[in-house]
């Protein structure tokens, strides 16, 4: 399990079997901020825990056949279960606004990963 304080909120990553958790903590905010070098640790660490997932002897690979994600202006989203996750850069923060509406525990599988991973990095950009 990885957790880490961010500029605004807590985040927590965990492996669960062939997913993984994500879970949002906005403390005494309406969502979590990532500063530049949180967004770069947790890219790190997602893409090594997807990379085990993929790579693991049992792991049944789904075909990637369409975004998954939702752009509107400058917002990214994702329907997942019955939530929603939303990603966009805060420019008056300058941090990455990262919120979820709905659970603020996910369940990622791999190509929801793969795109919030690409995102990341181009928000961060």
């Amino acid at each position: 399990m990885y957790s880490w304080h961010v500029k605004q909120g807590n985040v927590v990553i965990q492996k669960n079997e062939d997913r993984i958790s994500l879970q949002l903590n906005y403390e005494n905010g309406n969502c979590c901020l990532l500063a530049p070098l949180d967004a770069d640790e947790i890219i790190e660490i997602l893409t090594e825990l997807a990379q085990q997932i993929w790579e693991s002897p049992g792991y049944e690979k789904k075909p990637y056949t369409d975004k998954l994600y939702k752009k509107t202006d400058d917002e990214y989203s994702w329907e997942i279960g019955t939530s929603t996750l939303l990603v966009k850069f805060n420019r008056p923060e300058y941090a990455i606004e990262v919120k979820c509406s709905g659970s603020k525990n996910l369940e990622l599988e791999i190509n929801y990963l793969v795109e919030i991973i690409q995102i990341l990095e181009h928000v961060n950009g």
